[in-house]
C-alpha cells in the first residue's frame, strides 16, 4: 500500500512540473520567473528536398514503421544511432544543434534533417501526415 501510494503521489507531481515551462539556459535565478521562448529556425543538414509521411519517434514504435519516413524524435544521443539501420528519408528533432552526435551522423550518411527545430515548431509538425524538408531553402511545410 505505501508503494502503491507513493506512485500515486510521483503521479501527481510529475503532472504538476509538465506545465511549468523553463528556458533552455539559466544564467540566474530570475529567468526561472521570466523568460522568451525562441522560434528556432533550426540546423538544417545536406540540401536535399524530401517529402513524405511523418513518424514521430516514441519507444513501444514498430521499427519497421520507420522505413521511408521522415521520423521526429526530440533529442537523440547516441544511443539513437540505430535509426541510420533503418531506410529512414530524413530526421527532424526538437533539440540538438550543429554540431551534435546526430547532425554530424545525418551529414556522414547524407541523410536529410532539420537538427534543433525548437518545442513550437515541433510541436507543430511532428503529428502531420506528410510534410516538405527543404534543407537548401531552410524550410519545413505541410503537404496536403
Amino acid at each position: 500500500k505505501i508503494i502503491i501510494n507513493e506512485i500515486k503521489i510521483n503521479k501527481y507531481n510529475y503532472e504538476k512540473t509538465q506545465n511549468i515551462k523553463l528556458p533552455d539556459v539559466i544564467i540566474n535565478s530570475n529567468d526561472i520567473y521570466c523568460h522568451y521562448d525562441i522560434n528556432n529556425r533550426g540546423n538544417f543538414i545536406t540540401d536535399q528536398n524530401i517529402v513524405s509521411e511523418v513518424i514521430f519517434y516514441e519507444s513501444q514504435l514498430d521499427f519497421n514503421s520507420l522505413n521511408n519516413k521522415i521520423i521526429f524524435i526530440e533529442n537523440a544521443d547516441p544511443g539513437y544511432d540505430f535509426l541510420f539501420s533503418y531506410n529512414i528519408k530524413a530526421l527532424v528533432t526538437k533539440y540538438g544543434g550543429a554540431n551534435s552526435h546526430m547532425a554530424i551522423r545525418c551529414l556522414e550518411e547524407n541523410i536529410p534533417a532539420c537538427i534543433g527545430f525548437g518545442e513550437k515548431n515541433f510541436e507543430k509538425f511532428k503529428n502531420k501526415n506528410r510534410i516538405e524538408l527543404d534543407c537548401k531553402q531552410k524550410t519545413i511545410k505541410v503537404i496536403q
